[in-house]
């Protein structure tokens, strides 16, 4: 791992309350999947994963409120939030009908989120706070997701499109804010090339 990030996050920010609760939202995944594969334990996944997700309605405010902010925080919570909605949608695609389709696209474009945001810190070393868009989508899958489980598409898919809506704003927004990043250090480092002697 590369000094800058390695020297990016402080060893007490993993005891964090806030950042406690998004560790368990992912430890509390494998046993939400593993009754989605069971046609009889649909309410189990259904209350697995509902506690899963609430948590993450907490970190964010209890970080704000104990004033525990931190840079790993704002990198575990919306990686958490794209693993529990990727592999809950993957899963879902194989036991409910929930289109393979979307889920292409969902792991496409998450991956390209974190790849793109990796790209831009290590440029300005900084890193980046979800987009409100962002956090729309994941509360709009999630309802589309948890929906699914109860009754497949019957239920799931008028939610899950509308749920496309904010995941498409929130993919051009990302897509901007990226290219306006690279844009401007390219334009930095033209600038500083061009006074060198």
């Amino acid at each position: 791992m590369p000094a800058k990030f390695r020297h990016a996050f402080k060893l007490r920010e993993f005891v964090y309350p806030s950042n406690l609760l998004t560790i368990a939202r992912l430890l509390m995944l494998p046993a939400a999947l593993r009754s989605m594969r069971q046609p009889g334990d649909r309410w189990r996944a259904l209350g697995a994963l509902g506690i899963a997700m609430l948590t993450d309605a907490l970190d964010g405010p209890m970080a704000r409120w104990r004033h525990e902010v931190s840079p790993l925080g704002k990198v575990l919570d919306p990686i958490a939030d794209k693993i529990m909605i990727d592999a809950t949608a993957l899963m879902l695609a194989r036991t409910r009908g929930f289109p393979r389709w979307v889920v292409g696209g969902l792991v496409a474009r998450d991956l390209a989120i974190v790849l793109g945001s990796v790209l831009v810190y290590r440029r300005r070393a900084e890193i980046s706070v979800a987009h409100p868009s962002g956090k729309a989508t994941t509360a709009a899958l999630t309802i589309a997701t948890l929906l699914y489980i109860i009754d497949g598409p019957r239920l799931g898919r008028l939610a899950l499109y509308a749920a496309l809506v904010p995941f498409t704003i929130s993919l051009a927004i990302y897509i901007r804010q990226f290219w306006r990043v690279m844009r401007a250090g390219h334009e930095a480092e033209d600038h500083g090339s061009s006074r060198r002697p």
